[in-house]
């Protein structure tokens, strides 16, 4: 009786190791970026979050989604372990920082003016990059493009609906955003869609479930699987269809790994029990 004691007290050690249980809690977060994510009477609601919700389900977790400013969520991905961080528009610079599952969308990142400005003058895209003042959501996919390919007038804010009020009220003279949040940017601000029109599209662009570095692989193999399977049963169709009616839903699920975590410490905490090498050279008296 005492040996089976001693058994059933080095098993609950054991089990009570960090690392050796896959029950790792996951952290959602996201941003303020209609009709994707968005914040309504203090619930995260939109496409992905949708989507998010619909692979929880698969898995049976519930972990709630943050809506937070995208500067504090995109530094809490690249800080901390555990955190998916929806949606990352893919760039070769974030798949080197980032696990990547998806796509969630396809869209296009354009620029828009407002109708008024845009019939008074035909304009090409050298003279916007050389001569007009451009809006964009700071800090995002958007904004690292403009300066990749050389805009000059660039005006960074903290919010796309931010962007659309300044075009409209003549602040700056364009916006560069996703085709995909555009019109329910406008619809929000009180805009309808004869009020603005697309003057040029700069990169097609993709979106991504993105797990920050440190994430338990059990978790996000959990969550490439289920996403496949929703993909392949037209659950996710169904639901891109609700939100994107005009829109072909993309079919690959694409689980995409940095070659190399490089950069990023787990900060280091006391071990106030057992480590797994100890517990294995543990013999109690009468097992000996």
């Amino acid at each position: 009786m005492l040996q089976l004691k001693y058994f059933f007290l080095f098993c609950l050690l054991l089990l009570s190791q960090p690392g050796l249980s896959h029950e790792t809690s996951l952290r959602l977060v996201t941003e303020h970026w209609p009709p994707m994510y968005f914040e309504k009477s203090g619930t995260a609601q939109g496409m992905a979050v949708d989507l998010a919700r619909m692979i929880q389900k698969h898995l049976s977790m519930h972990n709630q989604v943050e809506v937070q400013p995208w500067t504090r969520a995109y530094k809490t991905a690249l800080t901390q372990p555990n955190v998916l961080l929806f949606t990352l528009v893919r760039t070769p610079e974030r798949e080197k920082i980032f696990t990547l599952l998806g796509p969630i969308a396809d869209g296009d990142i354009s620029l828009y003016m407002s109708a008024h400005a845009k019939n008074r003058k035909t304009i090409t895209l050298d003279e916007i990059k050389r001569g007009l003042t451009v809006g964009t959501h700071r800090g995002t996919a958007f904004h690292n493009l403009l300066k990749q390919q050389g805009f000059e007038h660039i005006v960074p804010v903290n919010s796309s609906e931010s962007a659309v009020r300044m075009l409209m009220s003549g602040r700056v003279e364009v916006l560069c955003d996703d085709d995909l949040a555009v019109a329910e940017l406008f619809r929000r601000t009180g805009y309808k869609e004869k009020d603005y029109v697309k003057v040029a599209s700069l990169k097609s662009s993709s979106l991504y479930f993105a797990f920050s570095q440190g994430t338990d692989p059990h978790l996000i193999r959990n969550w490439h699987t289920a996403l496949t399977e929703i993909k392949r049963s037209g659950e996710f169709e169904d639901l891109y269809r609700k939100w994107f009616s005009h829109l072909k839903a993309p079919k690959e699920v694409l689980l995409l790994t940095p070659p190399v975590q490089a950069g990023f410490t787990l900060p280091e905490t006391p071990v106030k029990t057992p480590q797994v090498a100890e517990l294995l050279r543990f013999r109690p008296p009468y097992l000996k």
